[in-house]
């Protein structure tokens, strides 16, 4: 209990000290009334966090297995909860509004309840994206140290998350791992802000698509189409910096230490990148076609969209090119992409390429057990064998997210909106593509298809559990209710 009490107080020391920098984008942006509130927000919790952490400081031992999962769940839900009061403090929505705020900032949805962002300050926009990498963060070292040392979910085995369990058990060696962790994700969230200033976007949109890109998040500073704000060098950056943070932390570990050998066995990435290859020209090729000339949509307009938003769709981000860019394709297309998602140990959203490639490659050993029904071979995806319990995990994962999609999309319909939609909402909520999910997919339709502003209470509240569900891979949520009920050992 003591460890639960430390993380969680240091936790949100660090989220109570990360209000600094937006305040000080207030004062500089001339909201100083917001810039002394964000202040005090900081400062006071910032203050509780600190006084708690120093008293258990000295009785600080390891952290067990199941406290683990349970201090992963119970951040994911408390800090949403209690960041929810500033953003509605300071923006003037409800508390209920500020919760899907805040909970789509930190699952790196980016839906947004504002109706006009144009009313929005700047520095409260800082503030979400900011949350919102923190939360990418925050996703990696959950996957890494909480969930794939214990195999939840059916996670891909690697050498690093192999030792994770120790890792946590140690107070040192976690400090390490996080700080190295935040080391790599923070150099290259700043690489992408350099590349985009270079590209000629201005600094602070700059550094607020550099938070979304490695966070493959949905919020922007842009209240205009972003082909006009990036142009066409920024949305090639962008849908760059979304494959890096939609592929796994260890394939970019392998190509930075040179490891040939795990570069040859690695297989998701490479996956990943191809489709991003694939849907790129596709995209391109229904962009120029709807232009109907090259006088109207140049060649190298029609690939940098092609580029980003295919990036966007992959790496689960939802952003679009311009608006209604994404309406021109079949929707079950997009819908598919985006539930299947990216990388395993990335930011994205979705069942991951891997588990998809675990399933097909199981379901072709067992068809291949038709002929030669006495075969013993290991099914492989990669260098990762599939026995019967690695299996069980995948499909039960796909089982609940299935299961979680049908209920969210019928409790959705219940509250009125025509089935379309609420499928629509669900599915973006779920892979935390939050933007994906627009009035546009109902035009020309007398379907009620509201904006997420417009939306019901009810209506809100099933798109925050469901943002948070799909964040934790919903195997997660039961492990901490398992352990709830047995009590923390």
């Amino acid at each position: 209990m003591i460890a639960f009490v430390y993380y969680f107080s240091a936790l949100g020391a660090i989220l109570a000290g990360s209000m600094i920098l937006p305040a000080m984008i207030a004062f500089s942006s001339q909201e100083t009334a917001l810039g002394y509130r964000m202040l005090l927000y900081s400062g006071s919790a910032g203050f509780l966090c600190l006084a708690t952490l120093l008293s258990v400081l000295g009785r600080l031992n390891g952290i067990r297995r199941n406290t683990a999962i349970l201090l992963a769940v119970f951040s994911w839900i408390a800090f949403p909860i209690l960041t929810a009061i500033p953003i509605s403090d300071m923006t003037g929505v409800s508390y209920l509004d500020g919760l899907f705020q805040a909970m789509s900032s930190f699952t790196t949805s980016g839906s947004s309840v504002f109706k006009n962002l144009e009313t929005v300050p700047s520095s409260i926009v800082f503030m979400l994206a900011q949350f919102q990498w923190l939360g990418g963060l925050a996703t990696l070292i959950t996957l890494i140290l909480v969930l794939a040392p214990w195999e939840i979910g059916g996670l891909p085995h690697v050498g690093t998350a192999s030792v994770a369990a120790s890792i946590v058990a140690s107070h040192s060696r976690l400090i390490s791992f996080c700080g190295s962790i935040f080391r790599v994700y923070l150099f290259l969230t700043l690489t992408c802000f350099v590349l985009l200033v270079l590209a000629s976007v201005n600094p602070f949109n700059a550094m607020v698509f550099s938070f979304t890109a490695l966070s493959t998040g949905g919020i922007t500073p842009a209240i205009e189409s972003l082909d006009l704000v990036l142009g066409n060098a920024g949305m090639i950056i962008m849908g760059v910096f979304f494959m890096i943070g939609a592929t796994s932390v260890f394939w970019h570990q392998y190509i930075y230490k040179m490891q040939i050998e795990e570069l040859q066995s690695h297989r998701e990435s490479y996956y990943v990148l191809a489709a991003w290859i694939g849907l790129s020209f596709y995209i391109a090729y229904i962009l120029f076609s709807a232009a109907g000339s090259s006088g109207n949509f140049p060649d190298i307009s029609a690939m940098s969209e092609g580029i980003f938003n295919s990036a966007s769709i992959i790496s689960t981000s939802g952003l679009q090119s311009r608006p209604g860019a994404l309406s021109l394709l079949p929707p079950m297309v997009v819908l598919i992409v985006v539930f299947i998602g990216g990388g395993c140990y990335s930011t994205s959203g979705g069942i991951k390429f891997f588990r998809i490639g675990g399933m097909y490659s199981l379901a072709q050993f067992e068809l291949n057990r038709l002929i030669y029904p006495h075969t013993t071979k290991p099914s492989l995806f990669g260098s990762t064998k599939l026995n019967v319990e690695f299996m069980k995990a995948i499909w039960s994962l796909f089982a609940l997210l299935i299961v979680t999609v049908a209920i969210g999309s019928f409790a959705m319909s219940l509250s009125g909106m025509n089935f379309h939609a609420s499928f629509t909402a669900i599915i973006a909520a779920i892979t935390n593509a939050g933007p994906l999910y627009g009035p546009e997919w109902g035009s020309g339709t007398s379907a009620y298809w509201p904006a997420y502003s417009d939306m019901l209470q009810s209506q809100k509240m099933i798109i925050i559990i469901i943002m948070l569900l799909g964040r934790l891979e919903i195997i997660a949520v039961i492990a901490s209710l398992a352990v709830l009920l047995r009590g923390t050992r």
